[in-house]
């Protein structure tokens, strides 16, 4: 369970720069995959292979299916400073809220004070296309305890750094991902931007719907393990 929050909490959250082009739209992403195990790879058809992504000033909201359960959407309101994660698993709606100082609490759970972690980011000239927009190079380094990672990341400067911002490994990308990685259990999972829309949004996007049921996440987690064990 930890690692579904995880997953949400790392990548989306919001900061609006009067200086960028686009401040307002939605962005559909392609997911793709290497170095699954191979029990994964024989369930790979029940991973996300694709995410939506919107954004309105202060706010965005992610969604993205979770392998074989359902869907799992996050809310980030910038204002508030509040994180809210929708989950609809096996058809039950459920609401868990975070403010950005319960999320650095959480995310010390995963990851222990004890664990030391340095990362640094280089940005390189190489350019390319990415749904029509020319992106940069830019290229991740962290290193977690005994282990390394390198990514290699692609930016527009044209929207705000809504995907960086709040992921220490990505401070210094002054732009939006347009397509990134992350490693996972020595899987690696990329994210490319497959079309890009500055549409209007509307504001409902960023509420928690009546139907969803707020809980915490010790009661998140109980209801999960209830749930698991009816199938």
């Amino acid at each position: 369970m930890k690692n579904i929050l995880l997953a949400s909490f790392l990548f989306f959250s919001c900061v609006v720069f009067a200086q960028y082009k686009i401040n307002e739209g939605k962005i559909f992403y392609d997911i793709s995959y290497k170095n699954l195990s191979p029990d994964m790879q024989c369930n790979e058809h029940m991973l996300p292979h694709d995410a939506s992504f919107y954004f309105k000033g202060s706010k965005t909201r992610m969604e993205m299916g979770i392998a074989g359960m359902g869907k799992n959407t996050t809310i980030y309101n910038g204002n508030s400073k509040e994180t809210v994660i929708l989950l609809n698993l096996f058809g039950k709606k459920l609401a868990l809220k975070k403010s950005d100082s319960e999320m650095v609490a959480f995310k010390k759970t995963i990851i222990p004070d004890s664990i030391k972690i340095t990362s640094s980011v280089t940005l390189l000239p190489d350019t390319k296309k990415i749904a029509d927009y020319v992106c940069e190079k830019a290229m991740v380094k962290q290193i977690i305890g005994k282990d390394t990672f390198i990514n290699e990341c692609w930016f527009s400067r044209d929207i705000a750094p809504y995907n960086t911002m709040k992921d220490a490994s990505l401070d210094g990308i002054p732009g939006i991902l347009m397509q990134y990685s992350s490693n996972a259990s020595g899987a690696l999972m990329t994210l490319t931007v497959r079309m890009l829309n500055p549409i209007p949004i509307e504001d409902y996007l960023f509420e928690v719907p009546q139907e969803y049921q707020v809980v915490t996440e010790e009661e998140l987690n109980k209801l999960i393990s209830a749930l698991k064990g009816q199938r």
